[in-house]
């Protein structure tokens, strides 16, 4: 028999990390399983019972934090099995330790594998006690025989294991249903806020310090989280926004929401985190747990205010805005969920986002906020992956209460556009006119324009510019 004698044969690290990462993250447990999906794989008894309470709570939907595993074992009356231990004291610790860090399933994976050792020296113990017992030379051969088929049957269940993880892991992905996808393309743009925002995608927006660019952003969250007008964009339902501010302290944002006319009974749809201890967000950890906050409250916006303050590596280092995109923004973004990322410039502002060049990567368009007085200020986009909406956004900044307003006149359009403004004003075509509707109307009329073009013209007449 193995016992934990065998130090060669288990890793009660990597059982403990596996445990402690899926009290502390629970949407991990799936993926944990996909290589894990027998408690038994863990040679010490309290882990496999800890686990299989895990995986239970975990398919009933419910949390799987140490408080609630210790109560289901309590309940099943198999916390005794953790006394030496320590306990529920022993779970709280294994929350606490689990690896900030940490690939739980790349720690599962080395569970597995010494569960597959394990199991591959039984059946070769087995075999030699009965090739040792075998009395004749045909006793030796069936035992032989009996040893050859014990092994081919382990051999089989770890290939059945691998094969199962593998149609696990594949699971896990949906490859896009083109049906589906064609028949559910929006004819518009899909603005959060029109010619800023689309939904399901994220932006940048920098500027020099005291420019104003966190005022500007949380006027935006709160008229979004309230369905109150902003930008020209008349009043819509509420959303939810999840705001991560590394910059404000609370008695700053108080402040300035008051300014702009909220008090704390408008704000229950503005999930505001001042200053949370979040692990970095270029980070596998820092990733999961911003995760776990999006699919906890379900935003359609998420802040990061600011992004130098919620990264470890280098703002020189692409590698660092490369690993932002892959543990944070791009599982936002698959969720469709639309990010706000705020900068700042260097030094000199003509070079663009302060550090790596690679940025601007990360995002599908990056705008750059510029203060011209105390009551004039305009976003000039620098980067766009689609070019929806208007290069230009002229603002002024009001007072009682405190707000943004799109400059009269002066918007800034690029000349194909304003002309086809002009044209479909004159065709008194309506404002909620879709692409279709509008290139109906030019082949008509014998007007040509790039899809480009229209897109910009509509959010343009919609906010109101040209």
């Amino acid at each position: 028999m193995i016992t934990e004698s065998d130090s060669k044969l288990w890793d009660r690290a990597a059982e403990q990390a596996v445990l402690g990462m899926c009290m502390t993250t629970p949407y991990v447990v799936n993926h944990v399983r996909t290589a894990l999906p027998d408690p038994e794989a863990f040679l010490h008894p309290a882990h496999r019972l800890i686990y299989k309470a895990i995986l239970e709570l975990f398919d009933a939907e419910g949390p799987t934090d140490p408080h609630v595993v210790a109560d289901k074992l309590t309940t099943e009356r198999t916390i005794g099995e953790l006394e030496r231990d320590g306990g529920a004291l022993y779970l709280v610790d294994l929350f606490r330790n689990a690896p900030i860090a940490g690939d739980p399933v790349w720690h599962a994976r080395i569970v597995a594998r010494h569960a597959t050792s394990r199991r591959a020296l039984q059946a070769l113990t087995r075999g030699l006690q009965w090739i040792t017992n075998a009395a004749a030379a045909d006793n030796v051969h069936d035992a032989l025989t009996a040893t050859q088929e014990e092994l081919s049957k382990a051999l089989g269940d770890i290939a059945g294991t691998n094969t199962n993880a593998a149609n696990a892991l594949a699971g896990l992905y949906t490859p896009i249903d083109w049906t589906a996808a064609f028949s559910t393309q929006p004819e518009d743009i899909p603005w959060l806020v029109e010619n800023l925002i689309e939904q399901g995608r994220s932006i940048a927006i920098y500027s020099p310090p005291k420019a104003g660019k966190s005022l500007f952003t949380l006027e935006i969250a709160a008229a979004l989280a309230t369905g109150r007008p902003v930008l020209g964009q008349p009043a819509k339902p509420p959303v939810r926004v999840l705001y991560i501010d590394i910059e404000n302290s609370q008695s700053d944002i108080v402040e300035r929401l008051t300014n702009l006319g909220y008090g704390p009974a408008d704000l229950p749809d503005l999930i505001y985190y001042s200053f949370p201890s979040l692990p970095v967000l270029d980070s596998a950890a820092g990733g999961q747990h911003l995760m776990a906050l999006a699919k906890h409250h379900q935003p359609a916006l998420v802040v990061i205010d600011t992004v130098s303050r919620v990264i470890e590596g280098s703002e020189n280092d692409a590698d660092t805005f490369a690993n932002l995109y892959r543990h944070a923004l791009a599982p936002l973004k698959g969720m469709g969920i639309s990010v706000i990322r705020l900068d700042h410039s260097g030094k000199d502002l003509e070079k663009g986002q302060r550090g790596s060049s690679a940025k601007g990567a990360d995002v599908d368009a990056v705008w750059l906020l510029v203060k011209v007085s105390e009551t004039s200020l305009y976003l000039k986009r620098e980067m766009s992956r689609a070019n929806h909406g208007v290069p230009l956004i002229e603002l002024r900044r009001r007072a009682d209460p405190l707000r943004h307003e799109l400059a009269v006149g002066g918007s800034g359009l690029p000349p194909k556009v304003a002309q086809l403004i002009d044209f479909l004003d004159g065709l008194q075509v309506p404002l909620d006119a879709g692409r279709d509707a509008i290139r109906e109307e030019l082949g008509a009329a014998g007007f040509k324009a790039s899809n480009e073009t229209i897109s910009a013209a509509i959010a343009a007449r919609r906010a109101g510019l040209g």
